[in-house]
């Protein structure tokens, strides 16, 4: 039984630095795109798992669990390409792509891991991202060729996992519930 009606999700946390550069590519796509939601710039993060609503005793546990990974070593990797899910001409969400290094798949694959004994984990391939905006608004098409310009690619340290707990009634709605910093 869940005791929470707080819904929460782990991932990795952005240091302010690239989510200023990532505001930067989100604001030309604010003149270029017609999303109904833009993400806060301080809600930028890759996502990892996504839990919903779960008991405190379970996100304890798994907290608790998460600190035996984060024994490993920061790593890096590179992010920047734009891309969508949903249907092509009118997407769910725009997103900026995050290489999947064989750090951040090791990484996933482990937290799935430590999760995957409290909880159901997702058999969807991985597709490391971040979003910038999600809901198209417009009763027009997207137009494609818009979502296929370049931005320049950025490469990101990556020092720091965190569960973040969801407040959908706030500006900032992502707020961390636990940290786990890599070495």
């Amino acid at each position: 039984m869940k005791d929470s009606n707080n819904h929460y999700f782990i991932a990795v946390k952005l240091d302010d630095k690239t989510k200023e550069w990532i505001h930067d590519i989100q604001k030309t796509c604010r003149d270029t795109f017609d999303f109904k939601q833009w993400v806060d710039p301080n809600d930028f993060h890759i996502t990892m798992h996504f839990f919903g609503a779960i008991a405190q005793k379970t996100l304890t546990q798994i907290a608790s669990d998460l600190e035996q990974i984060t024994v490993r070593n920061s790593f890096s990797l590179e992010i920047g390409q734009l891309s969508t899910f949903g249907q092509s001409l009118k997407p769910r969400v725009l997103w900026i792509g995050v290489s999947n290094t064989p750090e951040l798949t090791s990484l996933h694959h482990e937290v799935q891991t430590v999760i995957g004994q409290y909880v159901n984990t997702d058999k969807r391939s991985f597709t490391p991202h971040i979003t910038l905006a999600k809901k198209w608004a417009n009763t027009h098409t997207i137009n494609k060729e818009n979502i296929n310009f370049t931005t320049k690619t950025k490469e990101i340290k990556i020092n720091e996992i965190v569960i973040y707990e969801i407040h959908p009634d706030k500006k900032q709605k992502y707020l961390i519930w636990d940290q786990f910093k890599l070495k």
